[in-house]
């Protein structure tokens, strides 16, 4: 998992990966500045920088602690722990010292990388710390004050809804030095409130109030209705779990305004690691309980029922996200193909556990893991892939379907959907043209790559073209939602041209 700061800021990172108790490393990179924050079953234990003046040795250094001579014979280039482990192993230090020396370098270190506002980030679930020593670090605490220090319009830009629900966590507060703006906004959250009125009874600027419910949200005193979450397995509730708990709270307050329910879906396409998920079904669900779910999903989402916001952005994320549900609907209803995505889905499942069986050290080296998307299996790469185009991220798409098309020429699902994320840019419309006729051509019985293909061809305008696919596809599945939609589209558009 990995994805860039402007969008999954650190301190929201560290709140979910507590919250939903994972256990690995989050290397950080701003230029050449590197930074690794480890957890364990979501305890933030300890934290490196590859920065000269945050590591371990130039803290012993200033504090003449151990003699230059003493360093330099338990190991120039050790990292902090090991050089920790070492340092107490033979005597030099204390269990006591070596611990505050490791918290005061764990501080400095996420004070500084926490107020990183660009850069990249990447979480490891398999690297594990191989040292004894661990550090307590009051997290709630730290992104309380975290949030004080960052620029109030990046904080603003973090709440986009204003009806967004906000309420007091239930939780025993342990800070007692509570800000008087805190605990009036504390004060005045004994039944759930929306943003837009928690922010005008504050009587702060909008930028300032929106500071101080940022820092008591990241650090759990209030709960917020919406969270941009980067994860997408949540350790703490399972998915039916979560959703009808959203579900309750949504019909307990208030129903949501339109834009927000629109906003709800698109966040379940994108959390949705497989097709089942997408649907909230089982495995082993039945065909009419996939039709049922199907349905259920078009009556109420359906980008033909909003043509009012046709030419948004909103109406075009769910047009894409709509076609994602579609092809999970035909993939499940075809005995066929739902056998391969099952099969499928199998062999990512045995590769995730092999790949757990062997953990990897974290600690040496600290900052570099060594995987290239080569390395990785096609069908890793594919589901990567697909998962980033469904988020909006074209170019990684593309990087990791490009791989998968590579190691397996054959597979026409590899090809059709590398040729779609290439059709998303002019660019490169010509070469998503080649990639989706090789997909056609490995498996001219499917409606999909027919409809993908008769869809680039309506993007460019050859709408004889795009007639001809379609016709293929509809003639394969007259009930092709994606076609019979495009069908529409292309009509409508020779009869205003």
């Amino acid at each position: 998992m990995k994805g860039k700061l402007t969008d999954q800021p650190l301190v929201e990172l560290i709140r979910e990966v507590s919250s939903k108790g994972l256990s690995g490393t989050l290397r950080l990179q701003q230029e050449r500045a590197q930074s690794a924050v480890y957890f364990e079953e979501g305890r933030l234990v300890f934290a490196a920088s590859n920065l000269r003046t945050l590591r371990l040795r130039a803290y012993l250094e200033k504090g003449n602690l151990v003699s230059q001579h003493e360093l330099d014979s338990i190991g120039k280039n050790d990292a902090d722990l090991r050089l920790a482990s070492n340092l107490h192993s033979a005597g030099i230090l204390s269990g006591e010292q070596v611990n505050t020396l490791l918290a005061n370098v764990v501080g400095d270190v996420l004070r500084v990388v926490l107020l990183w506002q660009e850069g990249t980030w990447e979480f490891d679930e398999r690297a594990r710390i191989n040292e004894s020593f661990r550090v307590n670090v009051d997290v709630p605490n730290l992104l309380r004050e975290a949030s004080h220090r960052m620029p109030l319009k990046f904080i603003s830009w973090r709440f986009r809804n204003p009806n967004e629900i906000f309420t007091r966590a239930t939780m025993v507060s342990k800070i007692k030095d509570f800000l008087p703006a805190e605990s009036f906004i504390l004060s005045r959250l004994d039944v759930p409130v929306k943003l837009k009125e928690l922010v005008s009874v504050s009587g702060l600027p909008d930028d300032e109030a929106h500071r101080i419910i940022y820092g008591l949200a990241l650090s759990g005193f209030i709960t917020r209705e919406y969270w941009q979450n980067a994860f997408r397995t949540d350790a703490a509730k399972p998915p039916k779990e979560q959703a009808r708990d959203s579900a309750l709270s949504a019909s307990k307050f208030e129903k949501p305004d339109e834009d927000t329910e629109l906003q709800q879906f698109l966040q379940r396409v994108t959390n949705a690691s497989d097709h089942y998920e997408l649907f909230d079904l089982p495995l082993r669900a039945e065909t009419h309980e996939v039709k049922d779910a199907y349905y259920g999903l078009a009556r109420r989402y359906h980008p033909d029922l909003y043509h009012l916001k046709s030419g948004t952005s909103l109406h075009h994320d769910l047009g894409s996200a709509f076609a994602r549900v579609t092809q999970a609907y035909e993939t499940l209803m075809n005995p066929n193909t739902r056998a391969a995505y099952d099969s499928a889905l199998e062999r990512a499942k045995q590769f995730k556990l092999s790949a757990e069986k062997t953990p990897a050290a974290a600690d040496e080296p600290v900052f570099d893991s060594g995987v290239e998307m080569d390395d990785l299996s096609p069908e890793y790469n594919f589901r990567e892939g697909f998962a980033a185009f469904q988020q909006g991220r074209i170019n990684a798409a593309i990087n990791h379907l490009a791989v998968a098309a590579r190691h397996s020429p054959n597979d026409a699902r590899y090809r059709a959907y590398y040729g779609r994320a290439l059709a998303a840019s002019e660019r490169t419309q010509r070469s998503a043209e080649v990639e989706l006729q090789a997909a056609v051509r490995l498996e001219p019985a499917n409606a999909t790559y027919h409809t993908l293909l008769a869809q680039l061809y309506f993007d460019l305008q050859f709408h004889n073209r795009a007639q001809a696919e379609l016709e293929r596809a509809l003639s394969l599945d007259p009930n092709n939602a994606s076609a019979n939609a495009l069908q529409r589209r292309l009509q409508k558009s020779r009869k205003t041209g």
